[in-house]
């Protein structure tokens, strides 16, 4: 590790092999809580390359316990998370109108650690539960067509970095490797970042990792989402090429609303809000979940663009099918 701790030292961005080098001794446990500790802080202060982040995703997925369900057509939409706004779970809700709009989701996710209800939180809410026994995982995902894919139960070898990262207490590269290390292995997604900065770098990571169709979201209000507030800014990868553009709720037809119609303040409250929009009840909630959802049914090849996804998500909303795949769900996961 100390060559490696030196080189970030000396302002000197690892190259892919050498990051895969030292997060894999992090990762096996060869490396010393201090080392791994000074390792993190240095390059935090260097500053983290998409070299660096690309080989500690890929010892992360190798790591990680993988399992193949689907065809290769699934679709994330795990995001960063670290925006500390507190806003209802989003991605999750997004993902069950997708999935009611006939995308397979194998969502990857945690429980809140910036927020006040992490997607892990928000369905155990629900009643789900989001145990990793594969077999259970595999009715879900066939049963259903959207699976939870609980991150500390498929990234076991994270306990050699949680000493030094509780000790940090910071954001570290760890906070940027979750949306690129689905344990289904999903090649198209939809990733919010929490700074404007990790746009193109998150693009570009995605190619490297040789992605299918990625969408690369930031809110001008600090969200990662696609968010209902304002524009949102928005790195996409597809056909390996990268292009750059805003979504603006307003030239979608859409209501501009403020951060505090969008808040959660537990679970439960985010569960509600949840559940009101998927009952049909038209607020800002609804419209920002119809903003995701219809972003996910595009890149899943549901529908041609984003704006006929956001019009395929209210009717799955108001006809009951969004409601019926969350309970169906629920359902599911608790049988077995």
């Amino acid at each position: 590790m100390n060559e490696y701790i030196k080189a970030i030292q000396s302002n000197k961005d690892l190259s892919i092999d050498e990051m895969q080098a030292a997060i894999n001794q992090i990762m096996s446990g060869k490396a010393a809580d201090s080392e791994i500790e000074l390792f993190l802080l240095e390059l935090n202060k260097k500053g983290i390359s998409e070299d660096e982040i690309s080989g500690a995703a890929l010892v992360m997925q190798q790591k990680s316990l993988k399992f193949d369900i689907g065809d290769g057509a699934n679709i994330d939409t795990c995001g960063t998370g670290g925006t500390g706004l507190h806003t209802f779970n989003c991605s999750t809700a997004s993902s069950f109108v997708a999935a009611a709009g006939g995308a397979k989701i194998t969502k990857h996710g945690n429980k809140a650690i910036s927020s006040k209800s992490g997607s892990a939180d928000f369905l155990t809410e629900a009643g789900a539960d989001i145990g990793h026994d594969r077999n259970k995982l595999e009715y879900i995902f066939k049963q259903v067509g959207f699976v939870f894919l609980f991150a500390p139960l498929h990234h076991e070898a994270m306990k050699y970095v949680m000493p030094a990262r509780q000790k940090i207490n910071d954001k570290t590269i760890f906070n940027l490797l979750g949306p690129h290390t689905n344990p289904c292995n999903a090649r198209k997604q939809i990733i919010g970042v929490y700074n404007k900065k990790l746009l193109q770098t998150f693009c570009r990571v995605s190619k490297s990792l040789h992605m299918d169709h990625v969408l690369v979201v930031h809110g001008s209000d600090g969200l990662d989402e696609i968010t209902i507030t304002g524009d949102t800014y928005v790195s996409e990868l597809k056909n390996n090429e990268i292009s750059e553009y805003i979504i603006s709720p307003k030239e979608l037809g859409l209501k501009t609303a403020s951060l505090d119609m969008i808040s959660a303040i537990s679970p439960r409250d985010s569960l509600m809000l949840v559940k009101e929009a998927f009952s049909g009840k038209n607020s800002p909630v609804q419209d920002m979940i119809a903003l995701n959802s219809g972003a996910a049914l595009y890149i899943a090849k549901i529908v041609k663009s984003i704006n006929d996804g956001i019009e395929l998500s209210f009717e799955l909303m108001r006809n009951g099918n969004a409601a019926n795949k969350l309970e169906s769900y629920v359902e599911a996961s608790n049988q077995l």
